[in-house]
């Protein structure tokens, strides 16, 4: 019996039971797909291995030959979490997006929120308690101290019930007016986190006299690093945080496709064609994209829990609105609306980002030391990759079908950016075909006049007969 054909029982247990006869259907399924699309299925089967290597070729053969024989741009360890991190928030960020056609320019804020929850409860900052739970760190010791696979969950929890709470008063508005309210949001929030730093309060029992709750500028240091079976995936850790932040992907993305297929995907697929109709479909759009905005910033939170986890701190200063613009336009070039799309477009701006415009600088240093640093001009140069995008190949790197469709089949004359040819064409197509309609309704009114002209008048036959 296939996977699509099971009946899937309701509740944890039954999604459970699912995921592992799906896990032990996966030799059969991979055959299926080898016999019917043999090329891709081996393109990605060579790509899947490729990044799985990669971190261990990197670390014993790549950056020894780039440091001892001749320098190239490979991406070291640090640079790769950052592209699972990345990752993780572009798929986020195309559920609210890609999937429901929700502009949100203040997607940071979720990001932080994740952070600061790893920041509070993984760490000595709250040295007047000592709670320490399924943790490394010893009995006693000072501070909130809960291990990282519940700090995952936890933190999707927070940004999700904020994400809710941005959204409930502010769905309401489309548009311009969405992207300015979320906008104030993301420039908001980190500035309360700088300066909840002497905070005094009192409520009932509740009484906080010059508290010091985010750090202010210093941020919460150190917050504790991921650690499973005595081993710890932090910064220092070089391969093993890369293959953390792929398991943390992996998940992101089967939860991402699921959610794509499922009911409530199809739902916000019809509010980001037409709000209106889908409406008058049944469909209730508020709640609907009230879940996507909270679905959207759980990645998020994801992504700032592993963020903070990772490098063992975090500041105000990590969470500006420059990346919410920078993850929006992994989205937009990878290809809004496609997951691997999205993906592609992160992986590839955190390299050029990180990895690339340092290694260009370096290497125009070389040559004279008076030519400016690219990476000082990362945003100009992703503006005007964003718009050759536009322009040439608006749908991004790997678009969905249907966004695909829509840009490179729209009506004659509409059609943008790489397919004004296409709609230029089919404008003259129209042209010609609307010329020879006048020419045969000329043809035929033509003809309608010479019979007439010929055929005897009606009402009088006797006449004619005479």
């Amino acid at each position: 019996m296939t996977a699509r054909a099971r009946t899937i029982e309701p509740g944890i247990l039954g999604w459970l039971g699912y995921l592992v006869t799906s896990a032990l259907n996966l030799p059969g399924a991979y055959r299926r797909e080898l016999d019917s699309r043999r090329g891709r299925t081996i393109v990605l089967t060579v790509l899947a291995v490729t990044a799985l290597a990669y971190p261990v070729l990197n670390r014993f053969y790549f950056q020894p030959f780039s440091r001892n024989v001749f320098p190239l741009p490979f991406p070291e360890d640090a640079v790769v979490t950052f592209m699972m991190i990345f990752g993780i928030m572009a798929i986020g960020l195309n559920i609210v997006a890609g999937f429901a056609g929700l502009l949100d320019l203040g997607y940071v804020a979720f990001y932080a929120f994740g952070a600061y929850t790893a920041a509070f409860l993984a760490s000595p900052h709250f040295g007047g308690v000592s709670l320490v739970l399924f943790s490394n760190v010893p009995q006693g010791f000072p501070g909130i101290h809960l291990p990282f696979w519940m700090l995952v969950p936890l933190g999707m929890l927070v940004a999700a019930t904020f994400g809710a709470l941005l959204g409930a008063p502010t769905l309401r508005l489309r548009g311009d007016y969405l992207a300015i309210v979320t906008l104030g949001f993301g420039e908001i929030v980190p500035v309360v986190f700088k300066n909840l730093s002497a905070v005094t309060f009192e409520f009932g029992p509740i009484r906080l006299v010059n508290a010091n709750l985010t750090g202010g500028n210093l941020g919460i240091n150190p917050i504790d690093a991921p650690n499973f079976f005595g081993i710890k995936f932090g910064a220092s850790s070089g391969i093993a945080a890369v293959y953390l932040g792929m398991i943390l992907l992996v998940g992101a993305i089967m939860i991402a496709r699921n959610l794509e297929r499922s009911r409530m995907g199809r739902a916000w697929i019809a509010i980001r064609e037409d709000e209106v109709a889908a409406e008058m479909m049944g469909i209730n759009t508020v709640r609907t994209k009230l879940l996507a905005f909270g679905l959207g910033a759980s990645f998020a939170g994801v992504g700032g829990v592993f963020q903070a986890s990772y490098q063992g701190l975090t500041t105000s200063d990590f969470f500006q609105f420059s990346t919410s613009i920078l993850v929006l336009i992994m989205v937009i070039l990878g290809g809004i609306g496609n997951i691997w799309g999205v993906l592609a477009g992160a992986v590839t701006l955190v390299f050029v980002d990180k990895t690339f415009l340092p290694y260009l600088g370096q290497r125009l240093a070389a040559v004279n030391s008076d030519l400016p640093n690219p990476s000082q001009f990362n945003f100009l140069i992703f503006g005007l990759i964003l718009v050759a995008m536009m322009r040439f190949r608006p749908e991004g790197f790997i678009p969905s079908r249907q966004r695909a469709a829509e840009l490179h089949h729209a009506p004659p004359g509409q059609a943008i950016g790489s397919a004004a040819a296409l709609g230029k064409a089919a404008l003259e197509h129209e042209e010609a075909l609307d010329a020879i309609s006048l020419e045969q309704e000329a043809a035929a009114d033509e003809g309608a006049v010479l019979i007439e002209l010929e055929s005897p008048p009606s009402g009088r036959p006797d006449e004619e007969a005479r």
